[in-house]
């Protein structure tokens, strides 16, 4: 069993054979060529023991997303006690589109000018960015513009895949949310490039990808989360048609290879391996003395107990933090890329015109009229602010990129997806709200489940959700709800729905106050006719002229009897009536 147990460790480990070799020879008696069936059971659980950190290392790499380095070999794991939360195909704005940026040629300019025309990118930007090389004399502002609007639909259509509002996030110098303001700042680094330093002016310069922190803290501020770990900033791919597919440079910003700033680095550190080398550095530290013989004293000082109760703490953080599996389920192709791309879900498709390729934006379409627009449920207005561009001497139209603002009750940039109701979520939250009725009705399974079971937290969360979803618009799976819950209506509902269970519970409270008054009245009145009855009872009771033994007269109830028990005489003889005489 010793020599399986090294075998199978050997095989499956990776660490050092030495490291090993100094784990068998600690645990075998020195100058000892044959062991008893109990040592050999003793040493054998010494091995296993000391040897546990690495075999649960092991296995929680293999938990862990590898990616191979070959295409063939390239492989993903899934965590099964995660819930994924953001994950879109692409996960990152304007992904797709860095292969095309960068066979576009690209050009420098001067210093300084190519800010002057930033309209939505320009609280971003704060570096010299270059411009594509235009085929002819096109103006230095019209193709600013054209990159910044861009950056605006990416920045849109992007919002819109993760289920935000994008018309609310219009104007960046009002972003509250972080991770609008880290989309927005990854949509503009990826169509502005940073121009090379000390690059001539109209000199050709390469595309420079946004830098690798501008997408981590991205991911970080959205909390994007494929349960796989595919989403990765820097990253190659090898599509089955044999394209190669890169994701942006293993360089933090500010650098003069990539574009991007000094954000802070990702905060997603591989805990369950760092977790495990700290373990195993405190298990050698712990077995490791002076004499093999102090090691075995410490290790009988330790105790069986101890030893089990570690082992059974590291099992536990190795199989929670990364869903251990002993039989782990692996997939090619990765989460974030089985969902529908939002691009090709968003597209404006011509009606009746199948042969028309599809396009993003039916409001910068030419052959878009009528009902087409925004699926009729909407009209085209213009996103970022921008002068007035003149036409002639009485005519002047906005500037800049249009898009969809569809009616109350529809999204997306094409106005497709019908919205929640606010006022059924609202009645749902007041009346089901202790089993979950409305997060349900979102499509929040897990928060739903847990109210559920909670019974709206025991009263507190379902209060604070019935004033969460009646005083505005709350976010859905996808989008917010429809604002067709007036705040009138809401209050009324409220004061007038509160004021009845306030008069009910009072009326309620005082029918009870009342009927435990009358019962308390009653058994009082019952225990005082109780005492006058006994009372009457004794003055009613005849009493016998005859002595006791003892010379007491006692009571009888005899009939008859004239006298009562104890008549109050103050012990003075009875006195005899006219024509009485004593005997």
């Amino acid at each position: 069993w010793l020599e399986w147990g090294y075998t199978f460790l050997h095989k499956q480990c990776t660490a050092d054979s030495e490291l090993l070799d100094v784990f068998v020879a600690q645990s075998l008696p020195l100058g000892k060529a044959e062991l008893t069936e109990h040592e050999l059971r003793k040493m054998t659980g010494l091995l296993m023991w000391q040897l546990l950190p690495l075999l649960l290392s092991s296995f929680a790499s293999g938990t862990q997303v590898q990616l191979a380095e070959s295409a063939s070999e390239e492989m993903y794991t899934m965590n099964p006690v995660c819930v994924k939360n953001n994950c879109v195909n692409p996960f990152a704005p304007g992904l797709y589109d860095l292969p095309k940026l960068e066979n576009i040629t690209w050009q420098c300019v001067k210093e300084g000018e190519a800010r002057k025309f930033l309209h939505f990118c320009t609280d971003a930007i704060f570096y010299d960015p270059a411009i594509p090389s235009p085929q002819n004399s096109t103006p230095l502002d019209k193709m600013v513009r054209a990159q910044d609007g861009a950056a605006s639909m990416s920045f849109f259509y992007h919002l819109s895949g993760l289920g935000y509002e994008a018309w609310q996030n219009r104007d960046p110098k009002e972003f509250t949310d972080p991770c609008v303001r880290k989309v927005y700042e990854l949509a503009c680094y990826t169509y502005f490039p940073k121009q090379e330093a000390g690059c001539k002016e109209a000199t050709q310069v390469p595309y420079l990808r946004p830098c690798r922190n501008a997408c981590s803290t991205y991911l970080d501020a959205c909390e994007v989360n494929c349960c796989d770990d595919s989403t990765q900033c820097v990253f190659e791919h090898t599509t089955h048609s044999g394209v190669v597919e890169t994701g942006y440079p293993d360089v933090s910003g500010p650098s003069a290879i990539c574009t991007g700033g000094s954000n802070s680095g990702s905060s997603r550190v591989r805990v369950p391996f760092a977790l495990l080398l700290s373990l195993l550095g405190l298990h050698l530290a712990s077995t490791s003395g002076s004499s093999p013989k102090a090691n075995s004293a410490a290790q009988t000082r330790l105790g069986g107990c101890a030893k089990w109760a570690l082992a059974a703490v590291m099992v536990l953080f190795a199989s929670t933090l990364q869903g251990c599996s002993f039989l782990i389920p692996s997939h090619r192709v990765p989460n974030w890329k089985k969902n529908q791309d939002y691009l090709v879900e968003y597209e404006y498709v011509p009606k009746d015109q199948p042969q028309t390729p599809a396009t993003l934006n039916s409001c910068m379409t030419k052959i878009a009229q009528g009902g087409q627009v925004c699926s009729g449920r909407g009209s085209c207005k213009t996103w970022s602010h921008q002068p007035l561009q003149l036409i002639n001497a009485n005519e002047t139209r906005p500037q800049g990129i249009s898009f969809c603002k569809c009616d109350p009750g529809w999204a997306d940039p094409e106005c497709r997806t019908q919205r929640k109701s606010q006022f059924v979520t609202f009645l749902l939250s007041l009346f089901l709200g202790f089993f979950g009725a409305d997060h349900f009705y979102l499509g929040f399974i897990l928060s739903g489940v847990l109210k559920l079971v909670t019974l709206g937290g025991v009263g507190l969360w379902w209060l604070f959700d019935v004033v969460r979803t009646g005083s505005g618009p709350v976010y859905a799976r996808d989008f917010k709800v429809s604002p067709d819950l007036p705040h009138w209506a809401y209050m009324l509902i409220i004061v007038l729905l509160f004021s009845a269970a306030g008069l009910v519970y009072s009326l309620d409270s005082n029918a009870r106050y009342r009927k435990r008054k009358n019962l308390e009245i009653m058994k009082t009145i019952g225990e005082e006719e109780a005492r006058t009855l006994d009372n009457m009872d004794l003055l009613e009771s005849p009493v016998s002229h005859s002595s006791s033994m003892f010379g007491r007269r006692t009571a009888h109830n005899d009939y008859g009897a004239t006298l009562p028990v104890n008549y109050p005489s103050a012990g003075a003889p009875l006195v005899p009536g006219p024509g009485m005489k004593y005997i």
